[in-house]
């Protein structure tokens, strides 16, 4: 079958490919860096974070507090290119009307890790006026 003749679409993956993995991993990457921001700097989350990483780990990531706003910017490179690879335009076949429907599960997954992303922020910002004061 063609990509003129029906169901297949050359600008969009095929099933099985490899692109809406990527998608996802791409969320859960800008999750997990987000979330190491927010709990390296939070006090709040200190017995959470105890009980996930043990006594070792939570001093390793209280370690990482002078690096959370640097771990906050990397984690917005793969957030944006997230939302540049989710909301772009994507090409249409000869004779196709519209693109084909894009798929919910990395959309959610991308706006779950930019809120955590834009709540480790706001807990940061907070952290540093409270420092100044």
């Amino acid at each position: 079958m063609t990509p003129t003749q029906g169901n297949l679409h050359p600008a969009s993956p095929a099933k099985g490919s490899l692109k809406g993995l990527g998608l996802a991993a791409t969320g859960a990457g800008a999750a997990a860096l987000a979330t190491a921001a927010t709990a390296c700097c939070v006090p709040v989350l200190a017995p959470l974070l105890v009980s996930l990483l043990g006594v070792s780990g939570s001093v390793w990531a209280a370690g990482l507090h002078p690096y959370s706003l640097l771990i906050l910017a990397l984690a917005s490179l793969p957030l944006a290119y997230g939302f540049w690879s989710v909301y772009r335009r994507r090409a249409l076949a000869a004779g196709q009307a519209c693109p084909a429907k894009r798929p919910w599960l990395p959309r959610l997954a991308l706006w779950s890790a930019a809120a955590l992303w834009l709540f480790a922020l706001a807990l940061n910002m907070l952290q540093l006026l409270a420092r100044r004061l």
